[in-house]
């Protein structure tokens, strides 16, 4: 919760591992009450997901609540952002560390509750102090990071003026106003078919894809490379969380083995525990201990193998043979069940050098509903960012 002046209240969902009984009064003990709670404060809030997670389908109010947070040291929750979506919200992506540790921007899982490096927000604003950051987030100008301080710039081009809303236009404080273009968190009103859609990203390391989606549709997946520029190096892919609640986190232990090759080097990624890394354990194959709670931990192998060989990988959750020829651009993946668990297994260039892209598409605007437009860019060391989704209606 931010209060944009000093000595407002602290509003708890519990008294669990608090002995203080006093101002009982400030107890909140639904996203609904905190809601109600806060109907006349200068605040904002965000949905959590940590050990108890936010049920946004439950109680939210675009006034108070402008962002879902997708990312956190406790995970990666792209779930809660469908939940919003499909709920029809007009909301905006943020990431935070929660680590525990008092280190926002360094902040290393040191507990297997803790699966992933904490998150950072990075919010459009156009001075650092309090009015320029509250107007800023309550109007969703922000992207989420895994961690990693990339830069990220979303935006549509419109042919003719729309009208762009700077807070929901179903509130009473939404008058609008003229405009031809807008940035990630806008929601505009279109008079076109179709709108521009562009993308810049900087990243702190080479790109691995940006994805184009479309709400909850996939629209595309762009890569700084093509099939002609594939290499001998693999990249196996856990991911995903068996639930919701606390006790999300999945237990990978595996082996990868190239049948009639060797395997030249591998390199880990997201592999937090220093005491869990990976292992040679022979000439062709290695294992490896990871655990992931809604992200995802991963092994690049580069390998020196015939064509025809094979990609033995058995773990405690699923096991599967791989021809190597089949290995190729696109993701193979195999549906693990629980909370988007996956093995993805695919193939990349020797070498990725590429950091810095841009692109635009012609997107066709959709009649009845909402066109969400925003990305998902992943690099190569692992780390992710997603634009708050630009939100236009005709």
């Amino acid at each position: 919760m931010w209060y944009r002046e000093e000595g407002r209240p602290i509003y708890r969902s519990s008294r669990s591992r608090c002995y203080d009984t006093s101002n009982l009064e400030n107890d909140c003990h639904t996203a609904q009450d905190l809601f109600n709670a806060l109907q006349h404060e200068d605040a904002i809030v965000t949905a959590h997901v940590g050990g108890r997670y936010a049920d946004v389908k439950y109680a939210h109010d675009a006034m108070i609540e402008p962002s879902v947070e997708i990312h956190s040291a406790w995970g990666t929750f792209e779930w809660i952002v469908r939940d919003a979506m499909e709920a029809k919200y007009r909301m905006g992506l943020v990431a935070t560390s929660d680590g525990h540790k008092g280190r926002p921007g360094a902040s290393y899982p040191g507990d297997a509750e803790f699966g992933s490096y904490g998150g950072l927000t990075c919010h459009l604003i156009p001075s650092l102090d309090r009015d320029a950051l509250f107007e800023g987030f309550r109007r969703r100008h922000h992207y989420a990071t895994t961690g990693a301080r990339l830069y990220l710039k979303t935006w549509v081009d419109l042919r003719s003026a729309g009208r762009l809303y700077h807070r929901n236009p179903e509130s009473n404080d939404a008058p609008g106003e003229p405009c031809t273009s807008a940035i990630m968190g806008d929601i505009v009103k279109a008079t076109d078919e179709a709108v521009t859609f562009n993308v810049e990203v900087l990243g702190s390391a080479p790109i691995e894809r940006i994805e184009l989606r479309d709400g909850l549709e996939a629209m595309e997946t762009v890569r700084p490379y093509g099939q002609g520029n594939l290499g001998n190096r693999i990249r196996i892919v856990c991911e995903g969380a068996e639930r919701r609640g606390k006790v999300r986190t999945v237990h990978w232990e595996g082996t990868a083995e190239i049948e009639g090759g060797k395997i030249q080097r591998f390199q880990p990624i997201n592999f937090w525990n220093i005491d869990r890394q990976p292992e040679r354990r022979a000439d062709n194959r290695i294992a490896w201990h990871c655990v992931t709670t809604g992200g995802y931990s991963a092994i690049d192998v580069w390998f020196d193998a015939p064509t025809d060989g094979v990609l033995r990988i058995k773990t405690n959750v699923i096991e599967c043979d791989i021809p190597l020829q089949d290995i190729g651009l696109e993701d193979i993946r195999y549906d693990c069940g629980g909370l988007d668990k996956t093995l993805r297994v695919f193939r990349l260039p020797d070498e990725l050098t590429t950091r810095s892209m841009s692109l635009n598409r012609e997107v066709s605007l959709r009649h009845n509903e909402d066109t969400r437009l925003f990305v998902r860019v992943t690099q190569e060391d692992g780390h992710q960012a997603w634009s708050s989704p630009i939100y236009l209606f005709r």
